[in-house]
């Protein structure tokens, strides 16, 4: 098994909230870190918080296009060889829509983003791990991959999170044989900038807070902790999992 300290791991969408944490989290597991994003100057904020420029790389590239996405893997090998874990972090979420006032441009940019960026980010990197007889793939998906929210209208979203969720179990299943491990995430309400002003209000996060059997909406650093997890060895047995990470809510439905 390729030793700790010596793991390549990509990490997609890392300049947001829990992509910049599941880099530092790999990071300080010992990996050698790609960021990858459409906004450089969010993914430079994230590097320059680890602070290791010889083992952090940065690219700025749109999962959804081909070309960016060879083009962050031909940059990857050249700075560091190889490829052993690919985190699909990034995701698009909408606004609650009720689906019949959803859009074309609306649940293309979901589709796009959820579904076929993290088809593109898979397809590129499994040549190489099946070369590498070994590898490790990590999608973050949602608890509305599995569950609707009553009064929460985001069926084309929870659409594309479902998808994932079985695309998940499928890639396990196919590539297996290689020594390819894949499994997801499956957050809840995470803390970031998209809440972030319902906490403002105390009522409000009371509300929601009291919503989770943990009592408190989850942080970043909950979803890079299992996606840790998922890329050492202890879960060397584990592939074709959906893990909820959602302060118990899943289990109140």
């Amino acid at each position: 098994m390729v030793s700790a300290k010596d793991r390549v791991a990509i990490i997609t969408g890392a300049g947001g909230g829990v992509g910049s944490a599941i880099a530092k989290r790999l990071y300080a597991d010992g990996c050698k870190v790609v960021l990858v994003g459409r906004n450089l100057k969010k993914l430079t904020k994230t590097a320059t918080e680890i602070g290791n420029k010889k083992n952090v790389l940065t690219v700025s590239a749109d999962i959804t296009k081909e070309a960016e996405v060879l083009s962050a893997l031909d940059q990857t090998l050249s700075s560091f060889d190889k490829i052993d874990i690919l985190v699909n972090n990034a995701g698009s979420i909408n606004d609650p829509t009720p689906f019949h006032e959803t859009n074309d441009d609306q649940w293309n940019e979901l589709i796009n983003t959820n579904i076929v960026g993290t088809f593109r980010m898979t397809k590129a990197v499994v040549p190489i791990m099946i070369n590498n007889k070994s590898g490790n793939i990590v999608n973050i998906s949602s608890v509305l991959g599995m569950r609707a929210i009553p009064g929460v209208p985001l069926s084309v979203y929870g659409a594309t999170k479902g998808a994932v969720i079985t695309f998940t179990k499928s890639i396990a299943i196919e590539y297996g044989q290689y020594g390819i491990r894949c499994n997801c995430v499956c957050p809840s309400t995470i803390r970031s900038s998209l809440i972030e002003p319902y906490l403002q209000d105390e009522n409000a996060k009371r509300v929601l807070e009291s919503s989770f059997p943990l009592r408190r909406i989850g942080e970043p650093e909950d979803i890079s902790s299992a996606v840790s997890y998922l890329c050492s060895a202890d879960a060397s047995w584990v592939t074709g999992t959906a893990m909820m990470v959602d302060g118990g809510i899943s289990a109140t439905q």
